[in-house]
């Protein structure tokens, strides 16, 4: 009969752990997932930030490239022209 009782005794109170541990495990996992949702809004906010800047810098460096202050400064960019088939040498 105390064997029986130590069996109900065991297998409550390990029901009762199982329990609380799957309660903590859920709540754990909501928490997971709120901070990785705000890591991903987060991260797109940065990205959209960087392209903005990063279109910004563009536009910016146009401007000053063709600005008459720069092109005075460093003179105006010559484009070479680009030659079409192969290189030729005074050796061939």
């Amino acid at each position: 009969m105390e064997n029986l009782l130590h069996s109900e005794i065991f297998f409550f109170i390990t029901t009762i752990f199982v329990v609380v541990l799957i309660t903590v495990l859920i709540i754990g996992g909501v928490y997971l997932i709120k901070v990785l949702r705000n890591f991903s809004t987060m991260s797109r906010i940065l990205k959209d930030g960087v392209m903005d800047a990063e279109n910004e810098l563009r536009e910016m460096g146009t401007h000053v490239s063709d600005s008459p202050v720069f092109k005075f400064i460093f003179g105006s960019r010559r484009k070479k022209p680009q030659t079409k088939g192969r290189h030729t040498t005074k050796g061939d």
